[in-house]
């Protein structure tokens, strides 16, 4: 077997730093850090096995994880963001991100083939640093949300929610037009019976039946 000298030293010097992280995830600073869905941050992936993301400095990534989580727990479930061409299902594009003075500050694709659960000390160094680089919006948000149902092979699911969610507000928006029908029916008697409300209508119709019932 070969070694290769120069990828056993990128070994060393990202074991080296996963070290430092490793300690510093026990830190109750890091602990209790909150992190929120759709938040970018610099990230330590470090330095991984075969065709696993790796890189040996931080590189960009997308919060995942709901609320909750990132709420109760030291960890968080992220994906990288990366600037690969490849136009597959788990790779998904956002719009790009400018300072007030037009710096690009975030751009690239979100790679969903690469999700990974990671310890929030690896967000940056939130003893010197600990800034959000941008927030990824709720619409955009969305586009993850299919690539993950579709690399999951939930998709089907996710469709058929979809689909149930349409027949309902298909459903609601069919009650509310027969509502609003009887709605101007309803002044259209009160119009014809000169009455102000529905008590007065019930009156009426009762004497009209009575004065029928009488006449006959």
């Amino acid at each position: 077997m070969n070694i290769d000298l120069e990828k056993t030293q990128s070994y060393l010097i990202w074991l080296k730093k996963k070290l430092y992280l490793d300690v510093l995830s026990k830190s109750i600073k890091t602990r209790e850090r909150f992190v929120k869905r759709g938040q970018v941050y610099w990230c330590h992936f470090g330095i991984n096995i075969g065709s696993e993301m790796s890189k040996a400095d931080c590189r960009p990534c997308v919060i995942l994880q709901n609320n909750i989580g990132n709420f109760k727990s030291p960890n968080t479930i992220v994906a990288p963001i990366t600037h690969v061409t490849d136009t597959a299902p788990y790779i998904i594009d956002f719009t790009e991100h400018y300072d007030s003075k037009g710096n690009c500050v975030l751009d690239g694709k979100i790679n969903l083939s690469n999700i990974v659960c990671i310890s929030k000390a690896r967000l940056d160094d939130p003893v010197l640093k600990d800034g959000v680089i941008v927030t990824i919006p709720n619409n955009e948000l969305k586009k993850v949300d299919e690539g993950i149902a579709k690399i999951f092979d939930i998709i089907g699911y996710y469709k058929t929610i979809q689909e149930q969610l349409a027949d309902k507000l298909n459903y609601i928006k069919k009650i509310k037009k027969d509502r609003n029908k009887a709605q101007d029916l309803l002044r259209d008697i009160k119009k014809e019976l000169a009455v102000e409300n529905n008590n007065e209508i019930l009156i009426k119709i009762k004497k009209l039946m009575v004065d029928k019932s009488e006449y006959q």
